[in-house]
């Protein structure tokens, strides 16, 4: 373990050097302490006015909304640029938590910040799916995408961390109005930075892949104006993301148990003000600094996220980091000094931080590209949903039991959900280790690598290891080509026309051109080494690309970059 943190490491800094990771990460903590920041405004504000009871009903109308809206901007992010579609997200949003600051400082009252309120936080949600489903296309490798995951929620936990805390420093210099124009501004920089980020990804590559989930949807009868048939098609379109989730049993386990994490969240949200106001007596400035403390907790979590870096294995990770969110908030229940409670909110902040990575780097493996912006649209929609049925349930439950058993009852919910739905996740855990390792390079291949989880297994199930001599062919220009193959161990030389083009080493693939074009093979591969191939055969091959546009763009890019440079007269 200590051996791998190294390169752990290594793949982290990678995130940092990339400029479109970089500015990506930027942006979303600026979102992240936006976010949190203008949460606890509003909780404080309502808080204020009428207690808990108030503050838990704001905090419901603020989340409904978005249950319905993140699955359709979901949509959207599946179906055009999703940089450009974060971009819109994220300078909504500015425009917004401006006009929120103004309604403030003027006293307009609840009947105008309520409902202003309500349209930051809907607005708000519909950023997170997007920058979620954006990850898998800036990274370069499976290891990087999971490091991105790692800064991703180091950057959403730093958040809970600096937006609560900032919260809590600019409320007592200028009230709510100040932390909405703070966020606001932040927004408008997060905003730029993502403008920069779509200046730099290529045009003609998000060209294609709008022009293919198009012609996906455009009916085939001729119908293309009929409003019923368009109307259809969105339909469709809204509900894939949630098809998706009902047919993979573990992609639906990893999001319900997101899910009801989240539900903590929301309660603790409420919980935050109980602890701080009625159990520590900080008062309401004391409120955002007990949150700040859980996200203290959330960005060592996030940290700790390193550690899947380069793993196969994340259900029993998952299970158990979601084990220690629950128990650490239901212990608060049998403690009563204030550093014993701090303790627990940073152990229940811990396992929180590494839910969250987790959790999305599960979903990234199990959920196919082409629906990606919407399985997490669906997500945030129920997550949302869930954080605010969190918020309304502490009252009643605080009326039910009292304040410290209300901590109890919320944190065990937690290990009940994973008693119900965590045996799914452990069984894909107990995937063969060589079953794994292939896993591990068919998710390598970049044509492969937007394929979800159970495609990838269906392939590794086709696989035909082979083993070839030093000096043999693999390969021969002009054959009938009729398998795809990865590249296990060893080097391989490509020539063509008896001129050597490239080399081949472990973790990269050969041979699709013959079985995606239907021609003879256009290169002689032979083996430099004693070398190991994976071997697929053309109709499981053809099948999995066929179904993901995202692979269908970049193998018939690669194909004619290879031709280009392999065979000059083509």
């Amino acid at each position: 373990m200590l051996a791998a943190m190294p390169t752990r490491f290594g793949v982290l800094s990678a995130v940092f050097r990339s400029p479109i990771l970089r500015r990506l990460e930027l942006a979303y903590l600026i979102f992240a302490f936006g976010e949190w920041s203008t949460w606890v405004a509003v909780i404080v504000y309502a808080y204020a006015r009428g207690g808990a009871g108030e503050a838990g009903i704001v905090v419901f109308a603020e989340l409904a909304p978005s249950v319905v809206l993140a699955p359709a901007v979901g949509a959207i992010g599946d179906r055009f640029a999703r940089d450009r579609v974060l971009l819109g997200t994220y300078a909504t949003q500015s425009v917004v938590m401006i006009a929120m600051a103004v309604a403030l400082a003027v006293g307009s009252g609840p009947i105008v910040i309520y409902p202003l309120a309500v349209l930051t936080a809907s607005l708000v949600a519909l950023s997170r799916p997007i920058h979620a489903a954006l990850m898998p296309e800036v990274v370069e490798s499976p290891d990087e995408l999971t490091a991105a995951n790692v800064v991703s929620g180091m950057s959403e936990s730093a958040g809970s961390l600096i937006g609560p805390l900032g919260a809590g420093l600019v409320l007592g210099l200028g009230g709510p109005a100040a932390v909405f124009v703070v966020a606001g501004v932040g927004n408008v920089i997060g905003s730029i930075a993502v403008l920069q980020v779509t200046r730099r990804l290529s045009l003609a590559r998000h060209a294609e892949l709008a022009a293919a989930d198009v012609a996906v949807l455009e009916p085939t009868d001729g119908r293309a104006g009929d409003g019923a048939t368009r109307w259809r098609a969105t339909e469709s379109e809204l509900a894939g993301g949630l098809a998706a989730i009902l047919a993979d049993d573990r992609l639906r386990a990893v999001v319900l148990i997101a899910t009801w994490a989240t539900f903590l969240v929301g309660a603790m949200d409420i919980l935050y003000a109980v602890l701080a106001i009625e159990l520590m007596g900080l008062g309401g400035g004391g409120v955002g600094f007990v949150g700040a403390i859980g996200g203290f907790g959330a960005i060592l979590g996030s940290v700790a996220g390193l550690m899947l870096v380069g793993r196969e294995r994340l259900g029993v990770s998952l299970s158990a980091s979601a084990l220690l969110f629950g128990t650490g908030i239901a212990a608060i229940a049998l403690v009563t000094g204030s550093l014993a409670a701090a303790a627990l909110l940073v152990l229940a902040g811990i396992g929180g931080g590494l839910t969250n990575v987790g959790a999305a780097t599960l979903i990234h493996r199990l959920a196919g590209d082409d629906v990606m912006s919407r399985v997490f649209g669906v997500l945030q929609g129920l997550m949302m949903g869930a954080t605010a049925l969190g918020a309304l349930a502490v009252p009643l439950a605080i009326n039910l039991v009292g304040n410290r058993a209300t901590f109890a009852v919320a944190g065990l919910s937690l290990p009940i959900v994973l008693v119900l739905v965590g045996r799914a996740i452990i069984r894909g855990d107990r995937l063969d280790p060589g079953r794994m390792a292939e896993l591990r390079l068919l998710r390598g291949i970049p044509m492969l690598a937007p394929l979800s989880g159970p495609v990838l297994e269906r392939l590794a199930g086709a696989i035909d290891r082979g083993s070839f001599a030093a000096g043999s062919t693999v390969i021969r220009e002009g054959d009938s080509g009729d398998r795809f193959y990865v590249v296990e161990s060893g080097r391989l030389a490509v020539s063509v026309d008896g001129r050597e083009v490239r080399r081949l080493g472990p973790g990269e693939g050969f041979g699709e051109i013959a079985l995606i074009r239907n021609v003879p093979r256009t290169a002689t591969v032979r083996a430099l080494d004693d070398v190991t191939v994976l071997g697929i055969d053309r109709a499981p091959f053809v099948e999995a690309l066929g179904g993901q546009p995202r692979s269908r763009t970049i193998v018939r890019a690669l194909i004619d970059d290879r031709l280009a440079a392999d065979n000059p007269r083509l």
